[in-house]
């Protein structure tokens, strides 16, 4: 018996003695019930139930509020035991009877139970159209009681309507649910309604750009985010997190090109939240930052994001919270990639990355352990690229005319590539190519090697797949042992696509050597993007596998590109982690191991159900539809039933209304099995009585 046992044990003789001794039926009803909660929590669930029963047999018929509320504590430990137990009927049922017993009684302990109760009833109702109206009955309930006290769990039952509107596809009714509970209770002081009647708005934005009203949902963000400002010195925790929230769907509901509102809204966020008194409020507002900067950073905007990180480790740097100072970190490490591949700064990133890999000496977790191997990498190629700049010191400076000319052809050639013209495009990156290809001058080097690596995405566009073969050989020879990052990043980019071409020339097999070639000469690389060349490499390998029927092979490749994302915190590697993930899946059903696929499952939804990633959750329901297929054929209703509610409640949005309603035909017929399985065991019982 370990340390927690043997006190709960001991507390349970002393409760036992405590009841053996009273005679005051309200002091033996609280002792009985603090009897129960520790056999409950000490495993002993069959005692717990039966000193449930012998609690309300003495107890329930007596009207004194003292006796009232051990009775209720104990109907609902009871209600949580049943639901443990798989029986989810008597677990509402025993709901129900407390709040017909006692929901009329306005003691306000006891209207505390029969709120938590009403609330705790309507996530255990399966079907959403039901719950919705367990949720209309809490409100009747509730608003039949004048007491104010009660005006948090009124607006959290509002709020629970709505998000199942929400799932259920029906933003319109969610939004009129909403705007209902917002108009009668936004004049509250009670600061337990203001919190809701916040997250009550911030719900409504979601709502609003479902339905594509985009400015209407930039005004309520607004509208939560000033109110929570002129009372932040004495706002709670709880709103300030929500006043982040607001800001944070403020900034994602502008255009991608708004760059000056979205700067100005991340300045505003760390002013009114960078030094919060709460790590939470913090950690929220610096992983939004972090994320601004890496944005920037992405659309080789390289002085908007060094900008962009000096504002966040200005404000964070000295923070002592650890989530905080990861996140610090990670800032630390885009400063020097900056600093580095977007600007050539390379003394000023080598002192970055030395600062980061002297901070992070000694790092136990997973995380600062893969952070400091990266700012180690990083370090090192500051030295390669200060070697190689001291080496071509005698090349001649490059005109500024020149070198604009030849940026502005390749920024060109890439609008009219992402535009769709790739005609237009290969023609811009030719004229380039043709007139600087055998330059030396590092910076020709560089816009070269983007123009041909560009001109390869455009041929693959055009499915001219032989020239991108051509173009990517080229990239190779050209490019392939330049030691930059940025060089390597380009000519593994390049590879890709001659991987890509291949296979669709029905080249299979020289496809799958040229995924091997990646992984072979970038698969210990610490780098970001060429990790996410290796992954992809291994991801796209596998399925090349598991379409020639190589099943067991694919299985291997996903492992392998799973494992390289363990702890991983970039999106792009995430993603193909959830790819690989549901492929794997996909290959053990056709090996026939509906164990293992309901493995792999559990495991993608376990790590990315959750994610607020937008490509992510638009990934992660792809399996869903099938979910309940390995269950079912390992015979696990129970598990088949769970997996698709929990599908459906956290993919609900992401699925089109065809999927959803197929997804609740499953659900619906696997009540009706359930329920007929019920009835047989019945009927066969009263048989065997009969007999």
């Amino acid at each position: 018996m370990n340390v927690v046992e043997s006190s709960a044990q001991r507390q349970l003789d002393e409760a036992q003695a405590l009841l053996e001794r009273l005679q005051h039926p309200a002091e033996r009803a609280a002792a009985s019930f603090r009897r129960v909660e520790l056999l409950n929590d000490l495993g002993r669930r069959n005692e717990a139930l039966a000193g449930c029963t012998r609690l309300l047999d003495e107890f329930a018929a007596m009207p004194e509020a003292g006796v009232v509320v051990p009775c209720c504590q104990a109907l609902r430990l009871l209600a949580h035991m049943l639901r443990q137990m798989h029986r989810p009927a008597d677990a509402l049922a025993t709901l129900d009877r407390l709040i017909a017993a006692h929901g009329q009684r306005a003691e306000p302990g006891i209207r505390e139970h029969i709120a938590h109760a009403l609330y705790q009833r309507t996530w255990w109702i399966d079907e959403p159209a039901a719950r919705c109206e367990a949720c209309d009955v809490m409100s009747e309930l509730l608003d039949s009681q004048p007491d104010a006290a009660l005006d948090a769990w009124r607006v959290e039952a509002r709020l629970l309507k709505a998000e199942i509107e929400h799932h259920r596809g029906l933003p319109q009714d969610a939004l009129a649910t909403l705007d209902a509970a917002i108009e009668r209770f936004d004049g509250s002081t009670d600061p337990g309604v203001v919190l809701r009647v916040a997250r009550a708005r911030l719900a409504s934005v979601l709502n609003l750009r479902e339905l594509a009203q985009h400015a209407q949902a930039q005004v309520m963000c607004l509208a939560v985010a000033d109110q929570i400002e002129a009372g932040l010195a004495d706002a709670a925790p709880e709103l300030r997190i929500e006043g982040v929230r607001a800001l944070t769907l403020f900034f994602d509901g502008f255009g991608i090109d708004e760059h000056a509102n979205r700067a100005e809204l991340v300045g505003w966020l760390l002013e009114r939240y960078g030094r919060d008194a709460s790590a939470q409020v913090r950690r929220m507002a610096v992983r939004r930052a972090y994320d601004w900067s890496v944005g920037l950073r992405e659309q080789d905007d390289g002085e908007a994001a060094l900008a962009a990180c000096e504002r966040l480790l200005a404000t964070f740097g000295a923070d002592t919270d650890a989530g905080v100072q990861r996140t610090v970190a990670g800032a630390l490490l885009n400063k020097g990639f900056v600093l580095l591949e977007r600007l050539g700064r390379a003394e000023e990133a080598l002192a970055v990355y030395e600062q980061l890999a002297k901070q992070l000496q000694g790092a136990l977790t997973p995380e600062l352990q893969d952070t400091l191997a990266k700012a180690t990498a990083g370090r090192q190629a500051c030295l390669k690229r200060l070697r190689k700049a001291d080496a071509a010191g005698n090349l001649p400076e490059l005109p500024s005319e020149l070198r604009d000319e030849v940026r502005d052809k390749v920024r060109q050639g890439r609008k009219h590539g992402d535009a769709g013209e790739s005609n237009e495009a290969i023609a811009l990156f030719d004229e380039v190519l043709a007139a600087h290809a055998a330059s030396p001058h590092p910076e020709l080097r560089r816009q070269c090697a983007r123009a041909l690596v560009h001109k390869a995405f455009c041929l693959v566009a055009l499915e001219r797949f032989a020239e991108v073969v051509v173009a990517a050989d080229a990239m190779d020879a050209r490019y392939g042992a330049d030691p930059s990052t940025e060089m390597q990043e380009t000519v593994a980019l390049c590879l890709q696509y001659k991987s890509t071409a291949l296979d669709r020339l029905g080249l299979h097999d020289d496809g799958m050597r040229v995924h091997d070639q990646i992984v072979a000469r970038w698969g210990n690389s610490e780098l970001p993007d060429l990790r996410g060349r290796v992954v992809g490499a291994l991801f796209r390998k596998g399925a090349t596998l598991r379409q020639t029927g190589q099943l067991k092979a694919a299985v291997d490749c996903y492992d392998e590109a799973i494992a390289r994302t363990t702890g991983a915190r970039e999106g792009s590697l995430q993603l193909w982690a959830a790819k690989s993930m549901i492929n794997k899946a996909k290959a053990l059903d056709k090996l026939g191991d509906p164990v293992g696929q309901a493995k792999a499952y559990r495991a993608l939804i376990a790590r990315f159900g959750d994610s607020g990633d937008a490509a992510l959750r638009l990934d992660a329901p792809l399996p869903t539809l099938g979910l309940g297929q390995p269950f079912a054929g390992i015979g696990d209703a129970l598990a088949q039933r769970a997996a698709l509610e929990a599908a459906l409640g956290r993919f609900g949005t992401a699925l089109s209304a065809e999927q959803r309603a197929r997804l609740m035909r499953e659900l619906q017929a696997l009540k009706a099995r359930a329920f007929g399985r019920k009835a047989k065991e019945a009927f066969d019982r009263v048989v065997r009585r009969k007999a």
